[in-house]
């Protein structure tokens, strides 16, 4: 009898797989999600209405039509098709598909967090939840937009963790052993995308622990490179907190900026050849080094250096920043500076099985 009923079982369920769902409805909610972040929405209404909203401050009216898996929908004139499974309603245009399960926090409220605005906490949900969302968030859209080939600058990225016009194409955090327990650094790789030069004012960084208690902060940039960014440039920043110990922390950061500065603009200088010099012997550590070029003829004082330890895929391992103070470097010539990469970073990175692989450096001289 069991082998009957089993048998007969079986057989439903083969008679079911082979029904297609391409007659249900795609009527109803559907959700553009990424580590239960809602990114936004499609509603499409029993009437043939629509409601579009994908990164947007307010929704999109339009309408809809269904043929078998196609789905078009036209918004403002414009049509798109989308293929419809059942469960998944997909567009090439989209980097990722739409579907029935909505995440747990809204975009808005990710950015808002990460630019420091204020703003209301899901139901059911803690500040520590909000954060280890927002990080989870970030890492899978880097993975996604570097998978798709989009560069650093993806398409749908979410509001910058700073001012109007500044935007963080790369970060990293770690935690290292300090001479007084342990330290949190983040790293940030940012550009200025507005249309006028802004001046990098300041910084701050929080981490919390997995109950969203502050675990250690910073209220100040503990290293970067030149704080002055013509439209198009890019510089570095990083900040450092302290813990009381190695614990997992979730992070979120400001980077301050302004149009206006009470000093004029930094001069860039060429920088080349920048790469790793491995130490020759044990007791010798590595050491990241540039060279830097005069070609001016003009002598150049108070020279600035920022060294970028990366990874063989080049994400931020550590940045060091040097000058030739109360030196001046001579007119139509050159120096090679070197850096060290810091005992702590390196007993990391040979922890964590990480081998440096590049540098990044660039020079300048601060204005007045």
């Amino acid at each position: 009898m069991m082998k009957k009923l089993t048998a007969m079982l079986l057989a439903l369920c083969m008679l079911l797989a082979a029904v297609p769902a391409l007659g249900d409805s795609a009527a109803g909610n559907w959700y553009m999600t990424l580590a239960d972040v809602t990114l936004g929405y499609i509603l499409l209404n029993e009437d043939g209405t629509a409601v579009v909203n994908v990164s947007a401050e307010q929704d999109t009216a339009g309408t809809w039509a269904e043929d078998g898996n196609t789905v078009t929908i036209t918004v403002e004139g414009e049509a798109a098709e989308f293929v419809c499974d059942g469960t998944t309603l997909k567009n090439d245009l989209f980097p990722l598909a739409f579907t029935r399960e909505q995440g747990k926090v809204p975009l808005d409220i990710i950015s808002k967090m990460m630019s420091g605005e204020e703003y209301e906490l899901p139901e059911g949900l803690t500040e520590g939840d909000v954060m280890t969302a927002a990080v989870s968030f970030m890492t899978e859209y880097t993975k996604l937009m570097s998978a798709a080939g989009e560069g650093e600058q993806p398409t749908a990225a979410p509001e910058p963790a700073g001012d109007a016009g500044l935007t963080v194409v790369q970060e990293n955090f770690k935690i290292v052993e300090s001479y007084s327990g342990y330290r949190g650094v983040f790293i940030a790789k940012i550009r200025n995308d507005g249309a006028v030069p802004l001046f990098v004012t300041d910084g701050a960084l929080s981490l919390l622990d997995a109950e969203g208690n502050l675990a250690g902060q910073a209220s100040y940039l503990s290293s970067s490179g030149s704080k002055y960014l013509e439209p198009g440039e890019v510089s570095f920043v990083s900040m450092e907190a302290d813990l009381e110990s190695d614990a997992q922390v979730t992070y979120k950061y400001k980077i301050e900026t302004d149009e206006k500065s009470w000093r004029s603009p930094d001069k860039i200088i060429k920088a080349e050849n920048a790469g790793i010099k491995k130490a020759e012997n044990e007791y010798s550590s590595d050491s990241m080094k540039v060279t830097v070029i005069n070609d001016s003829d003009e002598p150049l004082g108070e020279l600035r250096v920022v060294f970028v330890l990366l990874d063989a895929e080049g994400n931020l391992l550590d940045i060091n920043y040097d000058t030739l103070y109360n030196a001046e470097l001579g007119a139509n010539s050159s120096i090679t500076m070197y850096s060290s990469v810091d005992s702590r970073v390196r007993k990391y990175l040979e922890a964590n099985g990480i081998e440096p692989a590049a540098v990044e450096a660039y020079a300048w001289v601060e204005g007045n």
